[in-house]
């Protein structure tokens, strides 16, 4: 009976709310990158096998790199305020989490150089002035989006995949 006092009265002297603390903290930072992960998937094109069908989305994509510009994605809205705001919760948020954290600020990085050239597509497609200079803007600008979608989902592929790479 007295050994098991004493195993009880020595080893670990951590505190109990120390460790809930500390991994309250991790679970903040690996829950804000989880979030904003999730979000993001919904702008991805799923990877498809070769030889394996691929979503509409995939398809239209396909067209618009053949020189479709009107078929450009619209989805820009993935990396507008709220994309901001929960990147830098994410960034802020207290524990310890840096290939996810480093994958985000090359992901936000990427966004703010890049998406200009991917947005004036949308906005000249939006305003449909392709009728009146018969689509040569939107030739013009089809490369510089391309570009730009390109660089986007690669940084978000490398955002999603660290933060699905973390211990959890």
């Amino acid at each position: 009976m007295a050994l098991l006092v004493m195993a009880g009265c020595g080893g670990d002297t951590t505190p109990t709310g120390a460790v809930e603390q500390a991994q309250s903290t991790a679970d903040a930072k690996t829950s804000a990158h989880a979030d904003l992960a999730h979000r993001l998937r919904r702008f991805l094109i799923a990877r498809a096998a070769p030889g394996q069908p691929r979503d509409p989305v995939a398809a239209d994509d396909e067209r618009f790199r053949l020189g479709a510009f009107w078929r450009a994605r619209t989805d820009t809205h993935h990396f507008g305020a709220d994309f901001r705001t929960r990147a830098d919760l994410a960034l802020a948020a207290p524990g310890s989490a840096p290939a996810a954290d480093a994958a985000l600020r090359h992901l936000r990085t990427t966004v703010d150089a890049r998406l200009p050239d991917w947005q004036a597509l949308v906005d000249y497609n939006a305003a449909g002035t392709m009728r009146d200079d018969d689509g040569d803007e939107g030739r013009r600008l089809l490369p510089w989006a391309i570009a730009a979608l390109d660089a986007i989902e690669v940084a978000t592929w490398d955002y999603v995949d660290a933060v699905e790479a973390a211990p959890r």
